[in-house]
């Protein structure tokens, strides 16, 4: 009796150190994948994000450390209702990038990020400034430099004078980044209508014309936005884009005539913008449409005469060909 209670003490024993090494092994497996996901940057997923940070928080090689850091915060900054938690996560590892690890190849991202965490969820207006201009200043070949420069440019020119406008134009873009377009359409109309005389209600004018038209195909919405910024705030550095949009909303709306005319005042009133040779060649496209081949041919010469580097000349070249045909 006592060999069999010692015997089968024995195979309990046996089995519980198998169980304990099998455990051991699958566990080095899940180990071992989440590094290959890192090797291979792939960002985790709700299945996987504890082992990965806990696979992370073990990682002896700094670089694969930091890496899996960076895929870490990217699952959280995806999210769109982050907790506290999970925002004091991010801002943690963001931190610690950027003070420990400054040569890590995907600062810029980290600085952007941080600084849209610092913008939009806590209205840090202050501190986000700190790391967009050290992307724009450090990373001049950066895909978020545009994006930075323009809310840089934004931040400074509201705050502090147009707080409270600032948080709600914040929040409008917020919204429109998790493409909740009404949502954000709610806080751009609230901060014209509250903050009716700020730079902000012009910027949200043209927010609000810009999401009626790319986003909800409301042109006739599109143009009464537009059309405020002309004619209500000329000096404003969104007018002269607005002008132009307006040649686009007409030409939407199959409103020719109106059309030349919108883009005939852009090349009038803001010529010293971009896309003046697109406002060219779009009346001509349009004089097309009118099968006015005189005026067409005019006016694609003139591009050509006068915008020897623009995207179109080869085209307008082509298109002179043609109309000289038919004008004969």
């Amino acid at each position: 009796m006592i060999i069999l209670i010692i015997a089968f003490a024995l195979l309990i024993s046996v089995c519980f150190i198998l169980f304990k090494l099998n455990l051991k092994r699958k566990t080095i497996r899940r180990y071992q994948n989440i590094e290959k996901l890192i090797d291979n940057w792939k960002v985790p997923n709700k299945n996987n994000i504890n082992e990965y940070e806990f696979t992370t928080a073990v990682l002896t090689n700094i670089s694969k450390k930091i890496t899996g850091l960076f895929l870490i915060s990217e699952f959280y900054f995806l999210k769109n209702d982050k907790t506290d938690s999970e925002l004091n996560k991010l801002k943690d590892i963001y931190t610690e990038i950027i003070k420990k690890h400054p040569n890590f190849e995907k600062l810029d991202d980290v600085l952007f990020k941080y600084g849209n965490i610092l913008f939009f969820e806590y209205f840090n207006f202050i501190e986000s400034i700190k790391y967009y201009e050290r992307l724009v200043k450090e990373f001049t070949n950066s895909k978020w430099l545009k994006v930075a420069s323009a809310r840089l440019k934004l931040i400074k020119s509201a705050y502090p004078n147009e707080e409270p406008a600032l948080k709600k134009y914040a929040l409008a873009e917020k919204y429109f980044e998790i493409q909740d377009y009404d949502k954000a359409i709610e806080y751009l109309k609230s901060v014209i209508l509250i903050h009716p005389i700020t730079k902000l209600a012009g910027t949200s004018c043209y927010f609000l014309g810009d999401i009626f038209f790319f986003k909800k195909g409301d042109y006739a919405t599109a143009l009464n936005y537009y059309s405020q910024i002309v004619e209500k705030i000329p000096n404003h550095p969104y007018a002269g884009n607005a002008q132009f949009k307006i040649g686009e909303t007409y030409r939407k709306l199959n409103k020719i005539n109106e059309s030349i005319i919108a883009y005939k005042k852009f090349l009038e009133n803001y010529n010293d913008f971009q896309y003046t040779d697109y406002a060219q060649y779009y009346i001509a496209q349009c004089y097309e449409e009118q099968k006015d081949w005189h005026l067409a041919l005019r006016t694609y010469k003139m591009l050509i005469a006068n915008y020897s580097d623009s995207i179109w000349i080869g085209i307008s070249i082509s298109k002179v060909k043609n109309l000289e045909k038919l004008v004969k």
